[in-house]
């Protein structure tokens, strides 16, 4: 049975994927052409619209019309009409030769009833409508105008299910006839679900919650950072994960007011939203560049980085960012909007979670080699290689999951719950182990800012080629050397033990400033 003119304009709603409120026109050649999808929740869906469009005479004689169509998710459905060999007509025929004619409306003026009232337990579209018997209204001057006000359709499924909308003019060969709309998609009529599509209903609290925990970071970071500062304890890498934090909550913050904007008038900040992913996207930059930094045990054993390393991590970091930014515009702008798709599964996104896995081995390599070199701090690294690890891996992980494993109506929150719980995981545990505190044995800095201008000491020795010292060695060995401006080397000659200047003798000393042993280093 063909359904009424109503449902023109709900196909017409499905520009994008995650449809709200929209206007908008339908002008194409093609006589079959996708319009939206949309993912209703199994019961209450229901999308309302106006609309207005011009018939076709082909030769001046016989009206044509566009038809709609309906298909949803499914190999029968629309996997086998959307971008196959079929012709028009057996693009439409996939819905006929399956007892599916619910999902066929002829925009036209008809007496017909919107739809059977036998039960059916299929996902097809509900007998709730306002369409049963409904005229059309012409246009005066012009019968081949027609106009139709406050339309509604209702959809039951037997789950979240996405729908998709096309329209076609089989029969003309202009293709489907211009057409004008305003179209308003809902689930339900609460605050949290109306204006939602099912696959992100549970996102916006999601988001709330974490935007609360972010801000604790930041509040919590911030009373570290004052402790550290009085200590003169208050490195760059300390400052790096700082903003890291900051950014990741404005970006938080970001998306919670994007999805309420949507929640209460359906309409959607597309500027807000990509700002927020922008700045996510750097903070995420920022929190990596200090991973492989600390694995080079910079601030932590080390002032300094070779030129030929800076220059390294440099391009590496870059070109990790460059391609997120890539593709985030390529899942704006060329995504396919006909198929549900996960951000990353486009080529810039695979190079993208190729080069974050190919960091996580370089991360990993720069452990080993820093650990192997000062054994002393193995409670730092140890914690930091384990922990760090699972946060570099968790995203490919979860990205080969969401585009192969996810059903399409269920990944966005569940990628989004995934992804948000690893940033807050990385960077608690990165708190943790820089908390300022006497029962802290990971804690990783032992030389003060005061002093890390001469940690080049160390670092050009290394450089010649002579045995490491622990960082304890290191840290009273910068001490001597701040205190003396003298010779690199004569801190050196004594072996890198604790030493201090006598300034009655003009020598250095050997002794033990924090009456510990380099085997047993003193705790902040």
């Amino acid at each position: 049975m063909m359904i009424d003119l109503k449902c023109l304009v709900f196909v017409l709603l499905f520009v994008r994927a995650d449809c709200k409120i929209l206007v908008g026109t339908v002008d194409t050649f093609e006589n079959f052409h996708f319009l939206a999808r949309f993912c209703f929740r199994p019961h209450n869906g229901k999308a309302s619209f106006n609309f207005t469009y011009r018939r076709d005479n082909v030769d001046g004689i016989v009206p044509t019309y566009n038809t709609l169509l309906m298909y949803y998710d499914g190999e029968k459905q629309w996997d086998a009409a959307y971008k196959t060999s079929l012709t028009c007509h057996e693009k439409v025929d996939l819905l006929t030769d399956q007892d599916d004619d619910d999902q066929i409306a002829e925009l036209r003026e008809t007496d017909e009833k919107y739809c059977s009232q036998e039960d059916n337990t299929a996902p097809l579209i509900n007998c709730t409508s306002n369409f049963e018997n409904k005229k059309a209204i012409y246009a005066i001057g012009d019968p081949n105008i027609v106009t139709y006000h406050n339309g509604y359709i209702g959809f039951q499924n037997s789950r979240a299910r996405w729908w998709y909308f096309a329209v076609s003019n089989c029969d003309n060969p202009n293709g489907v006839t211009r057409m004008t709309y305003s179209i308003e998609l809902t689930n339900g009529k609460t605050f949290w679900t109306k204006h939602v599509s099912a696959d992100e209903i549970g996102i916006l609290e999601t988001d709330i919650v974490f935007v609360i925990l972010f801000i604790y970071l930041v509040i919590a970071s911030a009373k570290v950072a004052r402790v550290l500062a009085n200590r003169q304890l208050y490195h760059t890498s300390f400052k790096i994960f700082i903003a890291s934090v900051i950014l990741q909550a404005i970006a938080a913050a970001a998306f919670v007011i994007y999805r309420c904007m949507i929640n209460m008038s359906g309409e959607e900040n597309k500027v807000l939203k990509y700002f927020g992913k922008a700045v996510c996207i750097l903070a995420e930059t920022l929190f990596i560049l200090l991973l492989i930094l600390l694995s080079k045990g910079w601030t932590v054993v080390r002032g300094r980085l070779s030129t030929q390393g800076t220059m390294i991590l440099s391009a590496s970091i870059t070109f990790y960012f460059l391609s997120q930014i890539v593709t985030l515009f390529w899942s704006a702008y060329m995504f396919d909007p006909g198929e549900v798709l996960y951000e990353y599964e486009s080529l810039p996104g695979y190079v993208t979670i190729v080069c974050l896995t190919m960091m996580w081995i370089w991360f990993c390599t720069c452990n080993y080699h820093t650990l192997s070199n000062y054994p002393d701090q193995n409670k730092f690294y140890g914690i930091f290689f384990a922990a760090y690890s699972v946060w570099f891996l968790a995203k490919p992980i979860m990205v080969l999951v969401a585009a192969f494993q996810l059903q399409d109506h269920y990944r966005e929150k569940a990628v989004n719950v995934v992804l948000n719980t690893n940033l807050f995981f990385g960077y608690s545990v990165f708190l943790i182990l820089t908390r300022p505190s006497t029962n802290n044995k990971m804690f990783p800095y032992n030389v003060k800012t005061s002093q890390i201008g001469v940690s080049e000491t160390a670092d050009d020795i290394v450089d010649a080629g002579r045995p490491k010292a622990s960082s304890f060695e290191r840290a009273n060995m910068f001490r001597a050397n701040g205190a003396i401006n003298g010779s690199r080397a004569d801190a050196y000659a004594v072996g890198f033990s604790s030493v201090s200047y006598n300034a009655e003798s003009g020598n250095m000393d050997l002794f033990n400033p924090y009456s510990a042993s380099p085997t047993n280093p003193p705790h902040i």
